[in-house]
């Protein structure tokens, strides 16, 4: 049979409430406390093993002398999670986790006294979310931009071949032999390469190797001398005034591929025509999801301007770690150094916990809009959306039938971006939407550094 729980009396005051949390102060009477002792006292009597005595059967002097402090800790433990749940009862308060103890003060003999924060979710009436004013910049497509699209798919598939030119220039690739030394002279053996190819064209090239090798033929040995900042992601680097001495062993240059139905085919199309149209094609579906980000981006920053309130510290703390993580990951896979890492993460502190308030506050605003107008995800809408998926996959349908039914945890993630996609609808729909037409912006050339 389950025990009936046991209720017990205290004292509780509000001492500070705000829109999503709450601080109670709790006193429970030193009676109750002494009650609550002895009954964790008799608990561990019964679970109690020692020499020279029975299972269970220790005389209660002794349990009272060698479990004097865990039968205090054990019994406060009991007293506070039997009344802070109680306390929050008392004011309606719908807590969204268990709270945490700020303050705590107990002696034996004595009352015991307790502080508590809990939080809630806020209840908010979200303001001004149709109508929102938004300028949606159209970029249509010219000659020029087609061009250029047409003219970066052609260097994305170019060849190196070998240089016409006997000597290296600012758009050669030169293949180079190098060695380091410190500035004592020592070999820097981690950063010594043997056929390292540098293109003279990046910005991602050190202007010391663009500066000493421009001009130099095959054959020919240069000097470069580079300082390196003291935060440089590699240690070895970090801080030190490096010479590299290198050998040019070799120049090539990009072969860009004619534009004809031979390149068309490479690309997977009939004719060079049929390229034309995939080209201008993808850079409308390109320029489509520009003007949908851009348009999402001035309603999302309208609506949390519009839409100020407390949200759970907790929550916000909880999405910082996630952006911390995120980023932590990122500068570890372009190579950022431990320290680095860290040291970056306390300059953009501030930011980053900024940032975590606007994404658990937008989060609210939404899901407030998403039920204020009865929007709503049906099996049509998920079974449409597995039909898009289906036909969109480079798997068979049936593989991807096959892992629906496997996963069917992703379901939910369906879920979630329906009701994304429906929501962004809803206030794409009833927003003030100014376009402006203008000619597709030409990307800028990277010139060399």
């Amino acid at each position: 049979m389950a025990q009936e729980r046991k209720t017990i009396n205290f004292n509780s005051d509000v001492v500070g409430k705000k829109l999503c949390s709450i601080t109670i102060d709790v006193e429970v009477a030193e009676n109750i406390v002494a009650d609550e002792i002895e009954s964790v006292f008799n608990q561990i009597q019964r679970q109690t093993k020692i020499n020279g005595f029975r299972h269970g059967k220790v005389p209660m002097n002794v349990i009272k002398q060698k479990f004097m402090e865990e039968a205090k800790n054990g019994a406060v433990e009991n007293i506070i999670r039997k009344t802070v749940l109680s306390a929050l009862e008392k004011e309606s308060f719908n807590f969204i986790d268990f709270p945490v103890v700020e303050e705590f003060n107990y002696e034996l003999g004595h009352a015991l006294k307790y502080r508590f924060t809990s939080e809630c979710h806020p209840k908010i009436d979200v303001k001004d979310y149709k109508g929102i004013p938004v300028t949606k910049e159209v970029f249509k497509i010219t000659d020029r931009s087609l061009k250029q699209n047409f003219d970066a798919l052609r260097k994305n598939n170019a060849r190196l071949v070998p240089s016409k030119s006997e000597k290296v220039t600012n758009k050669s690739f030169v293949l180079v032999d190098y060695d380091a030394f410190d500035a004592d002279g020592k070999a820097v053996s981690e950063v010594a390469a043997k056929g390292r190819m540098l293109d003279l064209g990046s910005k991602s090239t050190l202007n010391g190797f663009k500066d000493a090798l421009i001009g130099a033929n095959i054959g020919d040995e240069k000097g470069v001398k580079i300082e390196y900042a003291a935060d440089h992601p590699n240690k070895a680097l970090a801080g030190k005034i490096i010479t590299f001495k290198t050998k040019v062993v070799g120049i090539k240059e990009e072969e860009l591929p004619k534009l004809n139905d031979d390149f068309a085919k490479d690309m997977e199309t009939e004719n060079l025509e049929d390229l034309k149209l995939k080209v201008k094609e993808d850079m409308e579906v390109e320029e489509k999801r520009r003007q949908d980000m851009e348009v999402e981006k001035q309603v999302i920053e309208y609506l949390l301007e519009k839409n100020k309130f407390e949200v759970p510290a907790s929550l916000v703390e909880d999405q910082k770690k996630f952006l911390v993580e995120r980023m932590k990951e990122h500068m570890q896979n372009v190579g950022f150094s431990k320290d680095l890492i860290e040291e970056q993460m306390e300059l953009k502190d501030a930011k980053l916990k900024e940032r975590a308030e606007k994404d658990v506050r937008l989060s609210y605003i939404l899901n407030a809009i998403y039920v204020n107008e009865n929007l709503t995800v049906n099996d049509a809408d998920i079974e449409a959306e597995k039909d898009k998926m289906k036909a969109s996959s480079l798997k068979g349908e049936s593989e991807v039938g096959k892992y629906f039914l496997e996963e069917k945890k992703d379901i939910k993630d369906i879920i979630v971006s329906l009701k994304e996609q429906k929501l962004l609808g809803f206030l794409f729909e009833n927003a003030k939407i100014k376009v402006e037409e203008k000619d597709m912006p030409l990307k800028k050339k990277k010139n060399p550094a």
